[in-house]
């Protein structure tokens, strides 16, 4: 067990959250090895922090909620035990990287839904927390989960067998989604649900004026909700609140006059060529869309600015994205590196009227606060779209990280107060943010789940996910 009470360990996040105490750091290796250290945290009711790859930037990286847990680093356990290219699913350990799934799944008729984070991402870590890819939420890849409970046990659920194979669902009730965003168990394998590599896969990309932010997103609301016959999450991004004095940061190239559409559109040349038509139709009343540009994802050249979300679109991911944003040249270099960032992730509207209040509102906010803000829509479905919120900050500016916090905590309060819900939290918010958008029915059922399989609270207190 590695000694992790140095100051300098305790605190690598490029968050800047509060420092933990930390009781050490094991890594098992084996589904065995997670049992026994199970067992013997049970026996001496030590309690265990599980992740996966640790790279949960912006929320916290690997640290903890509370003092005193034992880290469990899962990143040893990076197999992929098996890959079933008939049906399009893939079992996997929590180590394994979307670099390494990706590399496996080359050459075949199946492609990983990549995210914008690094290649070197955890696919379980980040699919548990409901982040997003670029094609659906990741939450749709969850098909079957193996997990160790709080008294060394090993369940599975969703289809996927104890010996590892995943017949896909079956007969009874599936419990599969009480482990996304829950500390019920240690997830030690996921059935990942794979997608089925397209015959074209097209990129759009739009930079509009600031002002016409509210119009774009009811436009490319309209374009969901009457039928985009093509796969692929749209998305509207780098939409910049910037103060209107003090010192503040963005990254390398946002210009927060502009805004960009983006997002692939895959299926067969056909289906492409109608959601493009269909696409610009409805953005005729967006001033600059006319600008916007679909092109073919690969043949977008290493030179281009696109070239990341480019290789993202076909199920190949990059750091390109994250190096830019931080000024960083290694993943490594990121919690400890010279820009700090903090996300905010809640339900977004749909309505242009409703997002240009929303986003009046935080700039109130961003003012106060005199710290930049990026906002992004994720459009998930025709019924919501996830909200990215990024909040930079110089880390070595005097009060810098303070009043990025400051913002993060006021922005989430302007948030609910417009009736946007917080859907993934942070390692300071995560207990705050599920009580307060959970009813006391629901939160009464939680805590008698979470009781029946964990009395004793062994499983990382206070934080859902793995």
């Amino acid at each position: 067990m590695q000694d992790l009470s140095r100051p300098e360990l305790r605190s690598r996040d490029v968050g800047g959250h509060q420092p933990r105490s930390l009781a050490g750091i094991e890594t098992p290796r084996t589904l065995d090895e997670v049992r026994a250290l199970v067992r013997q945290a049970m026996t001496a009711r030590r309690r265990l922090y599980p992740i996966s790859t640790g790279r949960n930037w912006g929320m916290g990286s690997a640290m903890p909620v509370t003092d005193d847990n034992l880290v469990v680093d899962l990143s040893g356990m990076n197999r992929v035990r098996s890959l079933d290219l008939e049906a399009g699913f893939a079992v996997i350990e929590p180590g394994v990287t979307q670099a390494q799934l990706a590399e496996v799944l080359r050459g075949t008729p199946w492609m990983l839904n990549v995210t914008a984070s690094c290649a070197d991402t955890s696919v379980i870590g980040n699919a548990l927390d409901r982040g997003d890819g670029c094609i659906r939420s990741r939450v749709h890849d969850v098909a079957g989960i193996e997990a160790v409970l709080a008294d060394g046990s090993v369940v599975t659920t969703g289809g996927l067998d104890p010996a590892g194979r995943y017949h896909g669902r079956v007969a009874g009730p599936d419990l599969t989604s009480s482990f996304v965003q829950h500390n019920l168990g240690v997830v030690t394998a996921m059935a990942v649900s794979l997608v089925p590599r397209p015959q074209t896969i097209a990129l759009v990309h739009g930079r509009i004026p600031r002002d016409q932010v509210g119009t774009a997103v009811g436009a490319m609301t309209g374009f969901l909700r009457r039928g985009n016959p093509a796969e692929g999450l749209m998305r509207v991004r780098e939409l910049s609140l910037t103060p209107s004095r003090g010192d503040w940061v963005l990254p390398a190239g946002v210009d927060p006059g502009m805004f960009t559409i983006l997002g692939p559109l895959m299926g067969s040349d056909a289906t492409v060529e109608l959601a493009e038509e269909l696409l610009r139709k409805a953005l005729i009343e967006v001033e600059g869309a006319e600008a916007l540009r679909v092109i073919d994802a690969a043949e977008v050249d290493a030179g281009d600015p696109l070239y990341a979300r480019a290789l993202m679109s076909q199920g190949i991911p990059t750091c390109l994205g994250v190096h830019n944003a931080l000024g960083v040249t290694a993943c490594d270099q990121i919690d400890e590196g010279p820009m700090g960032f903090l996300a905010l992730l809640p339900l977004l509207p749909m309505h242009a009227r409703k997002t240009e209040h929303v986003l009046a509102a935080l700039q109130t906010a961003v003012d106060a606060h005199t710290t930049a803000l990026m906002v992004e829509w994720n459009l998930v479905s025709r019924h919501m779209a996830n909200g990215v919120m990024q909040i930079f900050f110089e880390r070595g500016a005097p009060d810098a990280a303070h009043r990025a916090h400051q913002l993060r905590n006021d922005g989430s309060c302007v948030l609910r107060a417009n009736g946007c819900a917080i859907y993934r939290s942070d390692i300071d918010h995560a207990a705050a943010d599920v009580w307060s958008e959970t009813s006391t029915a629901s939160l009464g059922m939680l805590h008698r789940l979470k009781t029946a399989l964990d009395p004793d609270g062994l499983l990382s207190p206070g934080r859902y996910g793995a």
